[in-house]
Parts: structure tokens; C-alpha cells; sequence
């Protein structure tokens, strides 16, 4: 099997309920929405939409690594965007996890200095492709030969792909008999009309998010907004949407900002209004340690 992914990296969680915790990350190509309405004047008018991530000249760039965080439409457009096939890594399991494996402290997901445990995590792009599925089992699959296997496992998805029945029953098998011991994680960002531009009929699939509740009890929802009413009315309505069908992870409330400065413009605001309405907030920790640096 053949694995497509823009990058991996070590570093700590930078949202929601993990913050700070060890993470290694694979970064997933291709996705299933754009979200070209994030940080733009008006969300809901494309033809209002700045999109640097198109009009960039990209033509010295090698290495991911080496783009700019863009502070407009998706912060991480180069993880599904044509135009960035190039820099996408396409490599076969065991070559991808040596590559992984090489990132660990002393290779192992367990510090061998103190004992911490390091989250695996799959990101995108969209690691809940139908295509993409079987490359999260193949890569932990890989580890469980090297008997080097991630106990704690977080998947970053956008919830709207349906999970397949290989991907339930792996999950089923070796992290949910494991209860206690193991956790599997659905760190799920629903994306709103009103902050990333995306129509709510594509973007706001409650019976997907409540199959992923039923095969996981573990999670999270994670909202982006911008501090509108209309934002605000949209976590509302389809926090009720998914606990309807089944799912009742807690909710979290990131203010838009892919970049350092567009963050703080608005962070405190949307932070004091989240608390008073009853949600967790949750800065871009990475955001504010690294600046606008991809790989962090």
C-alpha cells in the first residue's frame, strides 16, 4: 500500500481537551471540503473571497515546509490543493513509519526519560476518506509488528465521511476492548457556513458524527467561529443536531485565525463568549508558541 501525506512531525497538541500532550502527526493529502470562507470579510459571499493559497508563486518551493501559513480560506489548503501535489510525500507503510518512528523520542510512543505517553495523530486534509481509511490501520498495524503501538490515538476530522466497516471493527478490537489502557479519539470540527463558508447540507452530517460516537465513546467537537451572531446560532443548532443522533462529546470553541495575527484580533472576545454560553474554549496554543510556522 502506498501512503499519500504532505508531512509528519513532533509536537504538542495545540487544540481542545489534549493541549500540551506529546503528539505525532501525519498530515493526510486530500479533502473533501475547502473551507475558502475562513478569515475572509464576508464567509458567506465568495465572491468577496482573497485566496493567497491560489495565487502564491510556489514555483522555488520543495518542501512543505517552506510555504507560508496563509490567513485566509483554509490554513492547510496545501494538504488538499492540486496545486501542491508536488510536495506531497507518497511513500509505502514501512518506509512512512520508519519516518515516523525516526521523530519519536528514542523511537518509541512512551518516553523513555519519564514514562510520557505520545498521542499518535492523523490529520488532513481529511483522514476519514473512504481511500484514506485503510492507511490509518496499515500504519498502526505496522507499529503493532514493531511492538511500538500508540495507545492513544486521536483522529482530526471535518465528520462528514462515513466510517468504514474495516476501520470500526479495528477500533473496536484494539483500543475499545482495551478501555482504560487505550483510548481511541474523534477530535471532530464540523464546519459552519458562517465562519468557513461551507454550505450546511455538505458540511453537517449528524448520523456520521453519531456512527463515530458509537464506535468510540471518546471525543470532542470542536467549533470555529467569528464571534457573530449567525456563528454563534450555528453551534447551537447543530451541537442539538448531533446530540439527536447519539453523539455527546463536549464542545469546544476556537476563534478563526490561522495565522498568529489574525488569531488575537478577536481570540479574547470569543473566548469570554464561549464560557458564558456554557462552552470550553480553546486557543491555538501552537499558534501563539510557533507563529505562523507549518510543522508545529
Amino acid at each position: 500500500m502506498k501512503l499519500k501525506y504532505s508531512e509528519t512531525f513532533y509536537s504538542a497538541q495545540g487544540e481542545g481537551k489534549y493541549v500540551g500532550i506529546p503528539s505525532l502527526w501525519m498530515r493526510f493529502f486530500l479533502c473533501n471540503l475547502q473551507c475558502d470562507g475562513f478569515g475572509q470579510k464576508d464567509p458567506t459571499d465568495p465572491s468577496t473571497y482573497e485566496l493567497p493559497y491560489e495565487t502564491i508563486d510556489i514555483s522555488n518551493i520543495k518542501r512543505v515546509i517552506d510555504l507560508p501559513v496563509f490567513d485566509k480560506g483554509c490554513d492547510s489548503s496545501y494538504t488538499w490543493a492540486k496545486k501542491y501535489r508536488h510536495l506531497i510525500t507518497d511513500r509505502g507503510v514501512e518506509e512512512a513509519v520508519d519516518e515516523l518512528t525516526a521523530l519519536l523520542p528514542g523511537g518509541k510512543f512512551v518516553h523513555p526519560n519519564t514514562g510520557q505517553q505520545v498521542h499518535m495523530v492523523f490529520t488532513g486534509g481529511e483522514p476519514m476518506l473512504k481511500n484514506t481509511q485503510p492507511g490509518i490501520i496499515s500504519v498502526l498495524e505496522e507499529f503493532d509488528k514493531r511492538n511500538n503501538f500508540p495507545n492513544f490515538v486521536t483522529v482530526e476530522t471535518n465528520g462528514t465521511k462515513p466510517i468504514g466497516d474495516e476501520l470500526a471493527d479495528y477500533i473496536l478490537e484494539k483500543y475499545e476492548m482495551w478501555a482504560g489502557q487505550r483510548e481511541w479519539y474523534w477530535s471532530i470540527s464540523p464546519k459552519l457556513w458562517s465562519t468557513a463558508g461551507e454550505k450546511h447540507e455538505k458540511a453537517i452530517q449528524p448520523e456520521v458524527i453519531g456512527e463515530y460516537a458509537k464506535i468510540s465513546s471518546n471525543g470532542q467537537l470542536k467549533f470555529v467561529v467569528n464571534g457573530t451572531e449567525e456563528s454563534w446560532r450555528e453551534v447551537e443548532e447543530n451541537t442539538r443536531l448531533f446530540r439527536e443522533a447519539g453523539c455527546n462529546f463536549p464542545v469546544w470553541i476556537m476563534g478563526v485565525g490561522g495565522t498568529f495575527e489574525g488569531l488575537v484580533q478577536t481570540e479574547a472576545s470569543i473566548a469570554d463568549e464561549a464560557i458564558q454560553r456554557g462552552y470550553n474554549y480553546t486557543s491555538r496554543v501552537h499558534v501563539h508558541i510557533y507563529g505562523n510556522a507549518i510543522g508545529k
